[in-house]
């Protein structure tokens, strides 16, 4: 771990462990698509017949996405093997040549020198994916890992915008060759130097054996991936298939504009700026929603999101609802100027907004849950799981549009019903991430939330959470804190009830019966617990056994010493505020809380070391946090 990640005081654009990477990226992006738009549109022009155009657009992009497939493994065993930082100036110095041989392509407009060209740039990009992602633990604190990756998604779609703008109307002026020449090798040399100032970032696998079979490193990445928790292994499913979805749009968006919304050029650019900035203020708000934590709730709000947006602009009227058709296509101002076409442009806002929120929960996660030494290679797989899945975003579109010719509106309509599917199957497979949602929902829609302490949860081994027992929802407030799962002791006839128990046993709950009335079960929790203690997760308990029948603290009993003894763990005081009176509490007035209104905290004490646990002294620490909440609260 680099001790520059613990110096994050100031803004993460402001520090000199966070900006340079920020820069290098956003140069990385814009001079890709300042290249590959200006020869995609000199291919087109250049091809004597519609066929020909189309082969060569086709061959550009399956050339730059090749790499992926062949490097990737390659890529991520040297990242995993190397010091970051020194890798990623060398990326970016080869950037360099690779530009000089793109703009002397762009002069000569020679066909084939353009194609090696975007191929030698999608090699570059495969061995600097797994070093910008993996390298972003290293330098950012847990706290603002949402932050810093909602600010490296919003830059680059940024970057893509005004690359894509910026290579389509220049190549296309007298001067375009010259500019775009120019501009491209500008580029590469500003990301080497940006790349010179990104610190010092270790090995996370020095010793780690490199292959160079293309096969063998391959399956070395995939490998990695699979040895992660299930959790990081659907969160890398998840992000591939919004490349999906987003390959998909962005293929299918000029041809949208013009068959269904009856817009020229500009109408197209518009959408895409529209797409391409709603998608960077999705990331950066993703940061706002998930108050500077990995909040995996929000995922699958942005896929219901995803999944309602994606419909309502497939439904959308067709521009020749409103007028007669006619040749000449529509201005911008003539577009926004008939019946409800402005609504086509706000659905396209919404998906990117939800895509925002969806993408940078799974990509922190992903960095935060991987163990650190084959994070580089788990990184590494996704991009190969995302050339593919862009590779099924293309087969989709010729299927759909070309062979069963559907209307484009249809196609969005099967992404809409697909992503619902996708989604339920992933959420299915890790209930984490709707428990999260419903925790999330309640702690952020429903109550107001005030948490101290959150940072003494161990952000990894196993420890137990005491708490005091005021509600029948006081576990989830305490997860809604919790930057990790934890697994709560109930109940058993409350576990087993036929309302909640699909609920628990999803939060993966540990049942516990009455020692006089099923001593077996009530064996078989505590040997639950100290399993799943050994295994380095949390567990939560609630030492006085039932919820408070008057909002005052009970009396702890010692089922946590009996824990502690077995399995010695630090200990986490925590303690609730605001529930009692509540619709869950026993004091229940059965009215919804007032939305925003009702205030809730969870403080959390400083561990305690399993040596000092007894269930007087956590009462004791619980009753001082209770004194500390009294104080504090008006």
């Amino acid at each position: 771990m680099q001790n520059n990640k613990h110096d994050n005081k100031g803004g993460l654009l402001s520090s000199k462990r966070f900006l340079p990477l920020f820069v290098t990226q956003f140069l990385s992006a814009m001079n890709d698509n300042v290249y590959k738009q200006s020869v995609l549109i000199l291919l087109v022009f250049q091809a004597a017949t519609l066929g020909d155009g189309a082969l060569y657009s086709n061959l550009a992009a399956g050339l730059f996405i090749l790499p992926f497939f062949l490097f990737s493994g390659m890529a991520g065993q040297l990242a995993e093997k190397t010091e970051k930082s020194k890798l990623i100036r060398l990326v970016k110095f080869c950037e360099i040549p690779v530009m000089v041989i793109g703009a002397a392509s762009i002069f000569t407009q020679y066909v084939w020198l353009m194609l090696t060209t975007v191929f030698f740039m999608g090699l570059q990009s495969t061995f600097f994916g797994p070093l910008k992602y993996s390298i972003l633990p290293q330098h950012v604190a847990p706290n603002e890992l949402t932050k810093a990756n909602g600010l490296v998604e919003s830059a680059t779609f940024v970057a893509i915008l005004i690359g894509t703008i910026f290579g389509t109307y220049y190549i296309t002026q007298t001067t375009g060759p010259t500019i775009i020449s120019i501009a491209v090798l500008i580029l590469a040399v500003l990301g080497f130097f940006s790349s010179r100032f990104i610190p010092i970032s270790q090995a996370n696998n020095p010793n780690l054996h490199f292959t160079y079979n293309i096969f063998s490193s391959t399956k070395n990445v995939f490998k990695a991936l699979n040895a992660q928790t299930e959790s990081v292994g659907k969160s890398v499913l998840g992000i591939s298939w919004f490349w999906l979805i987003g390959a998909v749009i962005l293929t299918a968006l000029p041809n949208y504009v013009k068959h269904v919304m009856g817009g020229d050029e500009l109408v197209v650019t518009s959408a895409l700026v529209v797409f391409s900035l709603s998608i960077a203020v999705g990331s950066l708000l993703c940061e706002k929603l998930s108050r500077s934590r990995i909040e995996l709730g929000i995922v699958p709000f942005g896929a219901i999101l995803i999944t309602l947006f994606l419909y309502l602009l497939s439904q959308e009227p067709a521009i020749s609802e409103y007028i007669a058709p006619s040749e000449n296509l529509l201005t911008l101002k003539q577009v926004l100027n008939t019946g409800d076409m402005v609504w086509h442009f706000v659905w396209m806002a919404g998906i990117g907004i939800a895509s925002g929120f969806y993408t940078v929960p799974l990509y922190a996660l992903i960095q935060q849950r991987t163990e650190e030494a084959s994070r580089s290679r788990v990184i590494a797989a996704n991009n190969v799981l995302n050339a593919l899945f862009m590779v099924g975003s293309a087969i989709l579109s010729i299927v759909t549009l070309f062979v069963l010719e559907w209307h484009i509106s249809s196609l969005l309509l099967l992404l809409a019903g697909l992503n619902l599917l996708i989604s339920i199957y992933i959420y299915t497979k890790v209930p984490e991430f709707f428990l999260r949602f419903v925790i999330y929902i309640l702690a952020i829609c429903m109550y107001r939330v005030r948490t101290k302490g959150h940072e003494n949860i161990p952000s990894e081994g196993a420890a137990v959470i005491v708490a005091n027992h005021v509600s029948f929802v006081d576990w989830m407030f305490i997860l809604a804190t919790s930057p990790r799962p934890i697994r709560f002791m109930v109940f058993a006839p409350i576990y087993y009830s036929k309302a909640l128990h699909w609920l628990f046993k999803m939060a993966k709950a540990i049942p516990i019966d009455s020692e006089k009335t099923n001593p077996k079960a009530f064996a078989k929790a505590f040997d639950e617990v100290a399993a799943a203690l050994e295994r380095g997760e949390l567990v939560g308990i609630f030492p006085e056994g039932k919820l408070t029948s008057n909002g005052e603290m009970d009396m702890f009993r010692r089922g946590i010493e009996r824990i502690i003894a077995r399995t010695p763990v630090p200990v986490v005081p925590v303690h609730l505020g605001g529930l009692w009176g509540s619709m869950f509490s026993r004091k229940a007035k059965w009215q919804l809380p007032r939305l925003k209104w009702s205030l809730v905290s969870v403080s959390v004490g400083e561990p305690i070391e399993a040596e000092q646990v007894s269930a007087n002294y956590l009462h004791e620490q619980v009753s001082a946090l209770k004194a500390q909440h009294a104080k504090n609260t008006p």
